[in-house]
């Protein structure tokens, strides 16, 4: 039976993570600029594949290649992969401290092999540097990938990882237990260098899934928003009405609808400009949200005129709701807008009827009606009877 070979595993495990970050590269090239620290995960998947491959040359080229570049390497990989994993969540990246695990790992390394040649030693300041590494950026990926499973899956892996290499570290106290070098076929040697050529592809790989993860998120949440205003647009809107209206018939209750358009807004686009215009929507976005009560929607029906839907409130209660907004959008807070006011027509019936082609219709009718009274008021549907 051939005997195992620990360079051959190492030789060939490194090679799917090299071609994996350089298929991240590639991707990382097409994502929006606030999906962070793809650059780093590749570059670091990438400089993990190359120093494996100096390990794995180990005896067939010098010393300070595959022993002092191959080890550095490996430091300055698993440190990109924290930072970059620090990137991606919005954190503080650990630069300096990468910096310093770098110098230490250079002097370390260069002492142990010429100064005081020591393949304990050697095996003792990696276990406990990648320990470190891998630990930190298994905590970061467990701690804010919750949302994830990707991300939850990533982070699991790079414990086991954390945990095999801080045995390998730890087996060094015990004689019995002491690898006699990088391809000694001893039992915690073979387990440590399996366990690391599995899980840099496995984590190379899952970074790549949840970096898609993230990208995929945030185009479907776009696909929902409008643009400019960062409310629902009128896709998610109707879907939301659907939604609360399954709801409400299965509860009993009555939906409200308030329709909302910014009085003589062509003449301030006129006047102002088409920027002052969309700063002025995107101010009134903003003060309805902040006045939305749960389980509330707001989305921007189309150009100037914007959606409220209610659940579960009284028609009463909708139209004070649309007072408050009224009073609220007249006051003027921006002292570089003009001011501006709004019109609302609100409509209210019971759920079992109120299809979104009827709340809009009454809704309009009485938006209609505001405008036709002067303008700067609410007006309720003459379909609501008042309880």
């Amino acid at each position: 039976m051939p005997a195992f070979d620990l360079r051959t595993v190492i030789l060939m495990s490194s090679v799917m993570p090299g071609l994996m970050a350089l298929v991240m590269f590639s991707l990382g090239r097409g994502f929006p600029a606030n999906i962070r620290g793809v650059g780093h995960w590749a570059s670091g998947a990438l400089i993990v594949s190359l120093s494996a491959i100096l390990l794995a040359l180990r005896g067939g080229i010098g010393d300070w290649l595959s022993i002092v570049v191959a080890n550095v390497g490996l430091i300055l990989g698993t440190g990109l992969w924290l930072i970059g994993s620090q990137l991606f969540y919005g954190l503080r990246p650990s630069r300096r401290f990468i910096a310093l695990l770098l110098v230490i790992g250079v002097i370390a390394m260069s002492w142990m092999t010429w100064v005081h040649p020591s393949v304990a030693g050697r095996t003792l300041c990696m276990s406990a540097i990648l320990t470190a590494t891998f630990g930190m950026n298994s905590l970061t990926m467990l701690r804010f990938g919750k949302g994830s499973n990707t991300a939850l899956y990533v982070g699991s892996m790079q414990l086991v990882q954390t945990v095999a290499t801080a045995v390998r570290g730890i087996s060094m106290f015990v004689p019995a237990w002491a690898s006699a070098g990088l391809f000694a076929p001893d039992f915690i040697q073979k387990i440590y260098l399996i366990t690391s050529a599995l899980m840099s592809l496995t984590v190379t790989v899952g970074l790549m899934f949840v970096a898609m993860d993230r990208l995929r998120n945030q185009l479907e949440q776009q696909s929902f928003m409008d643009p400019l205003t960062g409310l629902l647009n009128r896709r998610a809107f109707l879907s939301a009405h659907q939604q609360e209206r399954e709801k409400t018939m299965r509860t009993g209750g009555l939906l409200s609808l308030l329709l909302i358009d910014l009085d003589h807004f062509k003449r301030v686009n006129d006047t102002y400009g088409h920027a002052t215009g969309d700063r002025i929507l995107i101010d009134f976005a903003k003060r309805v949200a902040d006045l939305l009560p749960a389980p509330g929607h707001v989305a921007r029906w189309g150009g100037e005129e914007f959606a409220v839907l209610l659940p579960r409130v009284l028609p009463d209660e909708a139209r004070d709701h649309a007072e408050r907004i009224r009073q609220r959008v007249a006051q003027k807070d921006d002292a570089t807008l003009p001011g501006y006011t709004c019109s609302i027509g609100v409509a209210c019936m019971a759920a079992s009827d109120a299809t979104i082609e009827q709340l809009a219709r009454d809704a309009d009718e009485a938006l209609y009606n505001a405008k036709r009274g002067g303008r700067n008021c609410v007006q309720l549907s003459d379909h609501v009877i008042l309880i």
